[in-house]
């Protein structure tokens, strides 16, 4: 690993097996734990807002080649497999809106955002392309960013048939915004913990889903 990485999350728990690995050292920065030169850790916390402003704060201090926002979702695609591991191809928003009856309109469809001139460009947001994301075989989803975890069978049909997104999560969007602002090249990768359904956490594997994620960065950072 010779390119300056840094891998950021919401949580230390989706990325307790490269804690362990690596006993990074926490820094004065908050959330900035410190492996060596090239591979920092920033942990965020939950959320859009946690995510862009601490991602934003950590860019104007430290110069750094590559990011890799690493996460657990939960998968509208039946398709996707409890515990696999996606690199995350486009963000969008998924509760960004109002609601008009029992149907769902996101500022865009409303025209409070100028379509053509936002940097989402309608609401997609994907990463810069670099020469990094040509050593990565992982298999592309398409992911919304919420604030709420779907979990009522009527929003989830409601959210699907409107975006027709892969996954879902809650930091995504942010995190490549800021790249996007800051011109950096990054990467977005999810391990499927479980899929969006009425809640029901028996079904859920986030230890599997951490364990692969967790693997996925080592070959990541190792290239």
């Amino acid at each position: 690993m010779s390119k300056k990485i840094t891998i950021v999350a919401a949580t230390k728990l989706e990325l307790m097996p490269i804690f362990e690995q690596f006993k990074p050292t926490p820094s004065d920065f908050i959330g900035l734990h410190i492996a060596n030169e090239h591979l920092h850790i920033l942990i965020t916390g939950m959320g859009m807002m946690n995510t862009a402003a601490h991602l934003s704060l950590y860019t104007q201090q430290f110069e750094r080649d590559f990011y890799i926002d690493a996460g657990i979702c939960g998968a509208f695609n039946r398709e996707l497999n409890i515990g696999e591991v996606v690199q995350i191809s486009s963000e969008t928003y998924g509760d960004f809106g109002v609601e008009n009856d029992e149907e769902f309109q996101d500022f865009f469809d409303l025209g409070f955002i100028d379509a053509k001139q936002d940097a989402f460009q309608y609401g997609l947001c994907a990463p810069i392309q670099s020469e990094i994301l040509q050593h990565i075989k992982l298999k592309k989803a398409s992911s919304i960013t919420v604030n709420k975890v779907h979990g009522n069978a009527k929003t989830i049909q409601i959210i699907q048939e409107k975006y027709k997104a892969d996954t879902e999560n809650m930091e995504g969007l942010a995190f490549y915004y800021v790249m996007k602002l800051v011109q950096k090249p990054s990467i977005e990768i999810r391990a499927i913990s479980n899929y969006v359904e009425k809640r029901n956490k028996d079904n859920w594997d986030i230890k599997t889903a951490v364990a692969n994620l967790n693997h996925a960065i080592l070959e990541l950072i190792s290239f």
